[in-house]
C-alpha cells in the first residue's frame, strides 16, 4: 500500500453497523428493562416476530444475545422467558460475583492510569447524571461500562467471560425490583460505585479488594433486604489445621 493510501485509510473514522438482530435485541433490551416485558414472562417467538415486524431467524438472534446477556432464558420443550430471580437467586449469585469481581479489583489497582482513573470518575458521574433524570437504560449502560472497565484492566480475559455471565442478568433484573423507591436506590448505588473507585485509586489490591466487598455487601443487603454475610465472602471455609505427625 502506498504511503498516500495509507494516510488515507488512518483519516477514515468507524462505521458503526447495526445488524437487524441487534437492534431487535436493543428494543426487547429496552422493553424489558422499562417493564413492558415482566419477569418471568414467556416470549412466544411467533407473535413476537410479527409483532416486531422481522423474520423468527432475526428474532432468535437478537434472543441469543440477550439469553448471553441474562436478559431471558431459554428452557428446552417450554420456550423462552425473561429472566426473572427471587432473593436466593440473588444470593447465589452475589456470592460467586463478589468474589471473583473483588479479584478483578486487586488486580485492577496495579494496571490504573492516571487516564483510566478519569474514565472510570466519569462513569460514575454520568450514573449520577442517569439518576437525577430517572433514565434507567443509562443507568444500566454505564453500570455494566464501569464494570467492564474494571475487568478490562484486570487484564485476564478469563476471568472477565466468567463476570460477563454471573454478572450481567443481575445487572439487568436488579432495576426491576425496587419499586417505588427506585431512584433513591440508584443514589445509593453511585455511592457505592464511588466507593468501590475510591478503594482502586488506593493502588492496594488488599485495601481496594475489602472496599468492593464492604461496599457491595452493604449495598445489597440495605437496598434489596438480603443478608449476604461479608466474613463468610472473605473467608468463605474453615480450613482445619493439618494433623501434627
Amino acid at each position: 500500500m502506498a504511503p498516500q493510501d495509507r494516510q488515507e485509510v488512518a483519516e477514515l473514522g468507524r462505521i458503526a453497523v447495526h445488524s437487524a438482530s441487534q437492534a431487535v435485541a436493543q428494543m426487547l433490551r429496552n422493553a424489558i428493562i422499562s417493564g413492558t416485558l415482566k419477569p418471568g414472562e414467556r416470549l412466544v417467538e411467533l407473535k413476537l416476530a410479527a409483532k416486531m415486524g422481522v423474520g423468527q431467524p432475526t428474532l432468535r438472534e437478537a434472543l441469543k444475545e440477550l439469553e448471553y446477556e441474562g436478559f431471558v432464558k431459554k428452557i428446552p420443550q417450554r420456550g423462552t422467558y425473561v429472566t426473572k430471580l427471587d432473593k436466593e437467586d440473588y444470593c447465589k449469585v452475589l456470592t460467586v460475583r463478589i468474589a471473583l469481581e473483588g479479584r478483578a479489583v486487586g488486580l485492577a489497582t496495579r494496571n490504573m492510569t492516571p487516564d483510566a482513573e478519569s474514565e472510570i470518575k466519569a462513569l460514575v458521574d454520568e450514573m449520577g447524571r442517569a439518576t437525577a433524570k430517572a433514565d434507567l437504560a443509562e443507568f444500566h449502560e454505564m453500570d455494566v461500562a464501569f464494570h467492564r472497565k474494571i475487568w478490562d484492566l484486570a487484564g485476564n480475559e478469563f476471568l472477565t467471560r466468567a463476570l460477563e455471565a454471573i454478572t450481567f442478568p443481575l445487572f439487568a433484573f436488579a432495576l426491576l425490583n425496587l419499586g417505588p423507591e427506585l431512584m433513591n436506590h440508584r443514589q445509593a448505588a453511585v455511592r457505592q460505585h464511588e466507593g468501590i473507585l475510591a478503594g482502586i485509586r488506593s493502588h492496594d489490591p488488599a485495601g481496594a479488594y475489602l472496599a468492593f466487598v464492604t461496599h457491595t455487601v452493604r449495598y445489597w443487603n440495605e437496598t434489596y433486604h438480603l443478608d449476604l454475610k461479608q466474613d463468610e465472602i472473605l473467608m468463605p471455609f474453615s480450613i482445619p489445621a493439618p494433623p501434627v505427625p
